[in-house]
């Protein structure tokens, strides 16, 4: 049932307005500030109607810590319980509260990580 680069598509359709600096797994490093890099990782699921994925969205900023919060609170007011239909999927997001601050090195840099369940089903199944 399976198509990543699909489902990749549509987060990042998703994200893209709440973040415009947006990078699947990497960022060049010539990337500004604030940016964001997510990460889409399947989950094993056994007699479930839908494939199950952890989308981890890290964002990062060099700014005041309230620049990030105020992302952090966007993204989880928009996302959280969002049901989306394509041509072939329906997409549900559930964040599971756990936003958590991460240390960096170089301590003008900021990083939040926000993690969501996300469930696709394929539209016959839902």
């Amino acid at each position: 049932m399976s198509r990543t680069n699909d489902h990749k598509e549509v987060i990042m359709e998703q994200l893209a307005p709440l973040c415009p600096s947006l990078f699947y797994q990497i960022s060049p490093d010539s990337a500004g500030f604030p940016r964001a890099v997510y990460e889409l990782r399947q989950l094993s699921v056994k007699d479930y109607p839908y494939e199950k994925h952890l989308l981890t969205l890290h964002l990062y900023d060099k700014r005041a810590d309230e620049v990030l919060q105020d992302t952090a609170d966007s993204v989880i007011s928009v996302m959280d319980g969002k049901i989306l239909e394509t041509d072939g999927f329906y997409y549900q997001f559930f964040y599971n509260q756990d936003r958590q601050p991460v240390p960096e090195q170089e301590k003008s840099l900021r990083h939040i990580m926000l993690t969501f369940e996300t469930r696709i089903y394929t539209r016959s199944d839902f």
